[in-house]
């Protein structure tokens, strides 16, 4: 009997889901939505987005031999605490209940730190991640602690999120007179279809206005790097070393004491800024100078897909 393993990614910006074939470990199907985090776009549309993907997959099983899942593991964001894993998991059954998928073992965790263990491989090492948001996760072998996370409106620093503020607001010193000239308006006036910063200042407030959109103007910085645009270097800069801070924290959480010691760095705002990268690394070699740095090869789905088939071979 053929049996399957579910994958189900869901993060601020993407949703992302795998179908892997348990004996062979080969990845079947794939598919992506929109970020399903509950505690930005609320618990019917988180439910709506899983629903969407879960159809599809039960659409691809009905094509095979069986539709059995021998392991299904939603790495969900927003799961900060037990009541939000209470909320998440009620939202996962949801979601499952008006189709027919066969589960035998279902796995609900929080996306960072699944995607911490599959990094790491189980051992100790230290996870963070620049995406939309900005979080960091440390493992020591026995326990998991971590830093930051706590969401756009008074945290997440050096994240996408906040790298796109940092560049709304570049822009409306420049135009008040009260800032440096920059490139980065025309990319964003580009990126946005608009004229003026009478316009801009509208769009912040429109209906259709999401955290992710904020966040993907974080891809202007790295090109207007290259050009030497001195508004977007020092955005960077500022990225990089709130970044560490983050970093350092959550290594402290642990009790560090200078071991060899694994520091993996995902998420675009650090993955697609190659300054942010080389000053993050530089400042945390000047701090803790026998922890190994390293981006992350592969996009975070592929991680927990070794953690689910390590908890399949378990079973």
């Amino acid at each position: 009997m053929m049996e399957w393993l579910l994958i189900i990614d869901g993060g601020a910006t993407k949703t992302a889901c795998a179908l892997v074939h348990a004996e062979s470990g080969e990845i079947k199907y794939t598919t992506s939505s929109s970020g399903s985090n509950y505690q930005a776009i609320g618990a019917t549309a988180s439910i709506e987005i899983l629903q969407a993907l879960l159809a599809n997959v039960q659409g691809f099983l009905q094509q095979q031999d069986t539709s059995t899942i021998a392991v299904a593991t939603f790495a969900m964001a927003g799961i900060d605490s037990p009541k939000d894993h209470e909320a998440v998991s009620a939202i996962v059954h949801s979601a499952l209940s008006t189709l027919q998928l066969k589960i035998d073992t279902l796995i609900i965790e929080n996306d960072a730190q699944a995607t911490l263990l599959g990094v790491t491989a189980g051992q100790a090492g230290a996870l963070l991640i620049a995406g939309t948001g900005a979080i960091a996760y440390a493992y020591d072998g026995t326990q998991i602690v971590r830093a930051g996370g706590w969401g756009h409106r008074a945290g997440d620093e050096g994240s996408g999120y906040w790298l796109g503020q940092e560049i709304i607001r570049a822009i409306f010193r420049m135009e008040d007179g009260r800032g440096e000239p920059t490139i980065l308006k025309s990319a964003v006036y580009d990126y946005l279809r608009i004229q003026d910063v009478t316009e801009l200042a509208s769009w912040l407030f429109r209906p259709s206005y999401t955290n992710a959109q904020l966040a993907k103007m974080s891809a202007f910085l790295a090109e207007a790097v290259t050009k030497k645009d001195s508004c977007a270097i020092q955005i960077s800069m500022r990225a990089a070393h709130e970044l560490v801070l983050l970093a350092c924290a959550v290594v402290k959480k642990i009790d560090y004491k200078g071991e060899a010691f694994s520091l993996y760095c995902n998420g675009g705002a650090i993955k697609h800024n190659p300054l942010i990268f080389k000053t993050f690394s530089q400042e945390m070699k000047s701090v803790y100078p026998e922890i190994e740095i390293s981006l992350c090869q592969h996009q975070p789905i592929y991680y927990l897909i070794e953690r689910t088939k390590k908890a399949y071979d378990r079973l």
